[in-house]
């Protein structure tokens, strides 16, 4: 057993200090990196936060006092101004449309006096709704869609003021969705057209109209493209594509700049849903001036005819025809005696411009063509084997049926069951009175033996040898009459 040893340090001499254990420093790096991990997770984020707290604080306060500033100068008002003006200055021409039908009434049940016809006579149910717009408040031409007012027994139309007037049609064109209506009213305010040519992407504009039946109603947005024309919804299109709300009931109004002008008919939306996906569709004023002055002055629409066949121009083909890039037309085919034939063009002719405007593709060569007044000499430019080229086109009415020979007549090749027709011999299947045709004898039912001394059996036979003498204006046949009965007969000037 150990014995407790007292031991005397001495006096006045203090007792010796314990000795520090040493210092774990592998303890202390792992808590500073578990220091430098806590204020990587937590404290950067925070302070991040606070900072993006200060930053959009500092933007939304230097924001508040620059609008205040401007609103003080009187600008946040002038620039909501203009969207006011805008709409007060066409919204009163802004026209609602409702279209009725007659119903001819089916009887009465258990009433055997009936005899199939309601004893209250034919009643009206309504068919369609959309807007108008005012165009010549002097005369009471009012533009619409034709897909509004189709089929209607009677169109009625509500002006600004709430009154109800009959209205009359005056002319409409399915193959543009379009459609002229005159009312016998005093109108007060109409509408001014704008030159959609000059709109780009981005331009702001306002849809008024009357969707689902709420008159008066006004929509913004902006041009989000021009010349939509492959949507095949019409047969001629070139729309104006916009983000302002346009929905069932605005069809028929006005899209208008922030001018105050009328630069598009409102007419359609793409949607999935049946509303209002921010797709909206106008016929460019452009496009629909022209018409609705047509169908007002003649009664119908006429449209200019160039009479070519194109194609689009791919890289091989824009290669090979050493044209620059892909934008353009290719003429695949001259028709025989058409502006095109006379002015000198040539299949394999790449046209760029037609009257100054650029063509990008055969459906903008159309688009262009049918716009251009007849008779009117018009410059056609284009490649040709790489050069550059511009040849003047007196533009012609283009004829309603393209398959109509422009010496006034028709071909068809019979079926081969087709009773009372001779196989390979082509059928004269219509006949244009006082044309070139019915003055030579030409009459529907008679077929065609040959084109000068060369038999035909089909069209492309006939095409082929028709060519060398419809460029001189003038094409002999030999008809079969009857059985077995050939008459010679040339049409248009001798050769």
């Amino acid at each position: 057993m150990e014995s407790s040893e007292y031991q005397d340090f001495g006096f006045g001499e203090p007792p010796p200090r314990p000795t520090t254990p040493p210092v774990r420093w592998g303890f202390v790096l792992v808590l500073l990196i578990l220091l430098l991990l806590a204020t990587l997770v937590y404290g950067i984020p925070y302070m991040a936060d606070r900072s993006g707290y200060a930053w959009e604080s500092g933007r939304s306060r230097a924001a508040s006092e620059a609008l205040a500033k401007l609103d003080k100068e009187g600008i946040v008002g002038r620039a909501s101004e203009l969207f006011r003006m805008a709409t007060a200055a066409v919204a009163p021409a802004v026209v609602h449309v409702r279209t009725q039908r007659v119903l001819q009434g089916e009887g009465r049940p258990g009433n055997p006096l009936a005899g199939g016809a309601d004893l209250l006579g034919p009643k009206l149910e309504n068919t369609g709704l959309g807007s108008g717009v005012i165009i010549d408040k002097d005369r009471g031409f009012i533009v619409t869609n034709n897909h509004v007012i189709k089929d209607a027994d009677q169109i009625v139309v509500r002006l600004t003021g709430g009154a109800d007037h009959p209205a009359r049609l005056v002319g409409a064109d399915p193959k543009s969705d379009l459609a002229v209506l005159q009312v016998n009213a005093s109108l007060r305010v109409d509408a001014e057209w704008g030159d959609s040519d000059q709109l780009d992407m981005g331009d702001w504009v306002l849809a008024i109209g009357s969707p689902f039946a709420l008159d008066q109603t006004v929509t913004a947005g902006i041009i989000s493209s021009t010349e939509r024309n492959d949507l095949r919804i019409n047969e001629y299109e070139a729309f104006l594509q916009t983000d302002a709300a346009i929905n069932s009931g605005n069809s028929g109004g006005p899209l208008v700049d922030l001018s105050g002008k009328v630069i598009g008919i409102n007419t359609a939306m793409l949607t999935e849903t049946g509303g209002y996906q921010g797709i909206g569709l106008a016929i460019p004023s452009s496009m629909a001036r022209r018409i609705v002055e047509s169908l007002i002055q003649e009664g119908r629409v006429v449209r200019g005819y160039l009479g070519v066949r194109t194609g689009p121009l791919s890289p091989a083909l824009a290669e090979k025809l050493k044209t620059p890039g892909t934008r353009g037309a290719v003429v695949l085919k001259v028709l025989p005696l058409s502006p095109a034939a006379k002015a000198g063009l040539q299949v394999g002719d790449v046209i760029t411009q037609v009257d100054g405007k650029a063509v990008t593709d055969p459906l903008t060569l159309r688009n262009r063509t049918v716009g251009l007044a007849v008779g009117r000499e018009t410059p056609v430019t284009l490649y040709r084997e790489g050069a550059l080229q511009t040849v003047k086109v007196t533009i012609t009415e283009r004829p309603e049926d393209l398959a109509l020979h422009p010496l006034g007549f028709r071909l068809r090749e019979p079926s081969p069951d087709e009773p009372g027709q001779p196989p390979g011999l082509l059928v004269i299947d219509q006949v244009v009175p006082a044309s070139p045709a019915f003055k030579a004898g030409l009459r529907p039912g008679l077929r065609v033996l040959a084109v000068g001394q060369t038999r035909v059996h089909n069209m492309d036979e006939f095409e082929k040898a028709a060519a060398p003498f419809e460029e001189k204006g003038s094409l002999p046949l030999s008809l079969l009459i009857g059985k077995d009965r050939v008459a010679e007969v040339v049409l248009g000037d001798a050769p």
